[in-house]
């Protein structure tokens, strides 16, 4: 099935990141922020996804990593002012979802959303 993307209204961002970080359960993302400035770079590769979130008070996307043998959520990848949020689904596994947030400094911050490998059965 191809993916189908769809631009999220910026008056439901909060609300529908919240109920998204708790329906995907246990996944990893890896973030690369693209601009005219920095080209594109990986900032952080299959960690696990411990949340999404908008804070419309102080206008900033929250990405809550989980990198391996520190404390949960110990590494947060901030979006300042976004302007834009895109998300594509319907992936072919094991991809998820793609979640593409565009900023005020014309940067993109994508997301890749993956479930982990199953763990071999005995």
């Amino acid at each position: 099935m191809p993916p189908t993307t769809q631009e999220i209204p910026r008056d439901t961002w909060r609300t529908y990141f919240d109920e998204l970080s708790k329906t995907l359960g246990t996944v990893e993302a890896t973030v690369e922020v693209v601009g005219p400035d920095v080209g594109a770079q990986i900032e952080a590769e299959r960690l696990v996804l411990t949340g999404l979130t908008y804070d419309d008070r102080d206008d900033v996307f929250v990405i809550g990593l989980d990198a391996p043998g520190g404390p949960p959520e110990d590494l947060e990848r901030m979006v300042d002012h976004p302007r834009k949020i895109l998300v594509a689904t319907g992936e072919a596994p094991p991809l998820v979802m793609t979640i593409d947030i565009h900023d005020a400094d014309e940067h993109q911050t994508i997301v890749r959303v993956v479930r982990p490998p199953a763990l071999p059965s005995e």
